[in-house]
């Protein structure tokens, strides 16, 4: 995340010279690789939860909307580096576009024709569909993302936005059936979860500051128990309850832990290593919804996106 002041800024360099291998990795880098397997997952949970029987034409219908999930993602933190280029050329020179490998235009321009190809991809399986909500979905998305970046990240209502975007997400997944009030508490949760992962990251880039990692741990568990809370209201479960309350406890166990290693000495380093791991429990809870719904064999093909974004998060940075 970014301080909020930007004064006393120095630009970002010039487009350089680089070698194919360094630019796709600075693209890799752009679009936060590793991270895209959370926006497939959080896809892929809404639309299994939403599909208590799966068909071929039903699933004709997903990959269209994964992808769209994926690239409306691509488009947020696209559009975020371009919005922060003169802020990282201070605090991040070696990112790709104050470092030069990738220039501030093309980014700006990358960043639109993700959040346009998302728009379209969503629009195709509406008109497919024969519905108008995977639009509707895709609209909120969009305006979530837009106003996230130009309006409000750098405000206190930043954390709040950011989270909104992976709810909505987690909604256009289930877009292909009607919606259900039952599955609220999923991405109200899930939208807690990552505000409380962005108050966490907020001052990653220089000194740690205690409160607003205390503020973004206590919100990441205020996520987790309101994920927790679907079991009230679930129309439907094919495995015991007691799982799923397991599966939950477990990983609100493991962040509280890791947010208390890093708030007992915080530093950069500790505060990107535990992001990273609450990022990647982002998949851990996906799957665990479509456990709910599908057992453990719907919910081992989403727990399996940790086995790509985890290789990706060795060479690509996920904050």
């Amino acid at each position: 995340m970014t301080r909020t002041t930007q004064s006393a800024q120095p630009p970002a360099r010039d487009r350089r010279f680089v070698g194919p291998a360094e630019s796709f990795r600075a693209y890799c880098q752009l679009i936060r690789l590793p991270n895209l397997f959370t926006a497939a997952a959080d896809v892929l949970a809404g639309f299994f939860l939403s599909h208590p029987q799966i068909t071929p034409e039903s699933l004709s219908f997903l990959w269209p909307l994964v992808f769209a999930g994926v690239t409306f993602y691509a488009a947020g933190v696209v559009l975020n580096d371009w919005v922060d280029r003169e802020i990282d050329a201070r605090e991040r020179p070696q990112r790709p576009i104050p470092s030069g490998t990738i220039s501030a235009s093309v980014a700006f321009w990358l960043g639109w024709g993700f959040l346009l190809l998302g728009l379209a991809l969503s629009g195709f399986v509406a008109w497919r569909a024969g519905t108008v909500r995977p639009a509707i979905a895709a609209l909120g998305l969009a305006v979530a993302i837009l106003t996230y970046n130009f309006l409000v990240k750098r405000t206190f209502l930043g954390p709040a936005a950011m989270g909104a975007c992976r709810g909505v997400n987690f909604v256009l997944g289930t877009s292909l059936s009607p919606w259900n009030q039952a599955w609220l508490p999923l991405p109200v949760g899930m939208a807690v979860y990552v505000a409380g992962i962005t108050a966490f990251a907020r001052t990653e880039a220089d000194e740690p500051h205690r409160g607003w990692l205390a503020a973004g741990l206590a919100t990441m568990i205020a996520g987790l128990a309101v994920v927790t809370g679907y079991a009230v209201s679930a129309e439907r479960f094919v495995v015991d309850l007691w799982r799923w309350y397991a599966l939950l406890g477990i990983l609100a166990g493991w962040m509280l832990l890791r947010g208390i290693w890093v708030l007992a000495a915080p530093s950069p380093a500790r505060v990107q290593r535990v992001v990273t791991q609450a990022v990647m429990g982002i998949i851990v809870l996906d799957a665990a919804v479509v456990f709910t719904a599908h057992g453990p064999l719907g919910a081992l093909p989403v727990l399996a996106l940790i086995l790509p974004a985890t290789w990706a998060g060795r060479w690509i940075a996920s904050t």
